[in-house]
């Protein structure tokens, strides 16, 4: 299902998940069943996530048209109607626009789900991410240029729908305390400035790790980043991207090299000790690159 009207031919875009992306999700209480935690179908429980606004109205000021395409399985599973999720976007339309955020190109949404209750809806569609059905559809019908097109979401399902719909998969960007954008903001200001739409200066550094093998646990490099995410957040930097590499910690910042590698340096200090605790020796090498 689709709402939003033409747009002039061949714009970038932004694709955007909605839930836990651009408005609170799983941190609302569950709605009654068949609905589940995680379904939101109330509009009154409609609250957008910070910096949301300002990131969005960002990238429409910089030429991007921003469409949001979810899942919406609950429609399949008998949990809601397709007018109580519609009504829900409307609702986030509107909180937008009241947090000084711009007009939503389009908002696509799947009720589709193969193991639904509803007959009308319970079978897969090419429209639920991971399928790229939703992204297309607005290529369509909004005049969107994927090559130059972007996509953040909170979820692996929505990089995969960013990549199958054919958008290069650095530009498919995944949000969330553990991933390399802490949220929509964040990605929203990377966006910017790789496509040199933004003045702000930014900042990369590297941090490399005492052995080949260091970061090499999932729950070590978890760790990690969300130290990076939780160091920037307390020193009011903005953190742009914070990603592990083979052997080897990368962050780009809003600002200069002096409060990268103060942030840098905390991480270090942290997580070295964390490493301590659990019978472990140091994470990082001598200097940060």
């Amino acid at each position: 299902m689709s709402g939003g009207s033409y747009s002039q031919r061949m714009k970038p875009a932004v694709f955007f998940d909605r839930d836990d992306t651009l408005m609170e999700c799983n941190s609302l209480p569950a709605p009654p069943p068949p609905a589940k935690q995680g379904d939101v179908i109330d509009p009154k429980l409609v609250r957008v996530l910070p910096g949301v606004a300002a990131g969005l109205e960002s990238l429409a000021q910089a030429g991007f048209a921003l469409v949001v395409v979810s899942n919406q399985g609950v429609v399949a599973r008998g949990g809601g109607t397709c007018e109580q999720v519609e009504a829900v976007n409307d609702r986030l339309r509107e909180q937008i626009l009241l947090e000084g955020g711009p007009v939503l190109a389009g908002m696509y949404y799947c009720p589709f789900h193969p193991q639904g209750r509803v007959p009308e809806f319970a079978c897969e569609h090419e429209w639920r991410k991971p399928a790229p059905g939703m992204l297309l559809a607005a290529e369509r019908e909004l005049g969107i240029d994927l090559s130059r097109s972007w996509l953040v979401g909170d979820a692996t399902r929505d990089i995969e729908a960013g990549v199958n719909a054919g958008l290069a998969p650095e530009r498919c960007l995944l949000i969330g305390p553990e991933a390399p954008f802490a949220d929509a903001g964040a990605a929203a200001s990377w966006i910017l400035s790789q496509s040199g739409a933004t003045r702000t200066p930014s900042t990369t550094m590297s941090m490399v790790a005492a052995s080949p093998d260091g970061l090499s646990d999932p729950g070590v490099r978890a760790t990690v980043v969300a130290t990076a995410h939780g160091v920037a957040e307390r020193a009011g930097v903005r953190l742009l991207k914070a990603a592990i590499s083979p052997g080897m910690l990368e962050v780009t910042i809003e600002g200069g090299r002096l409060a990268c590698l103060g942030l840098l340096t905390e991480v270090r200090r942290i997580t070295n000790h964390w490493s301590g605790t659990r019978g472990g020796g140091p994470l990082w090498a001598g200097e940060e690159g």
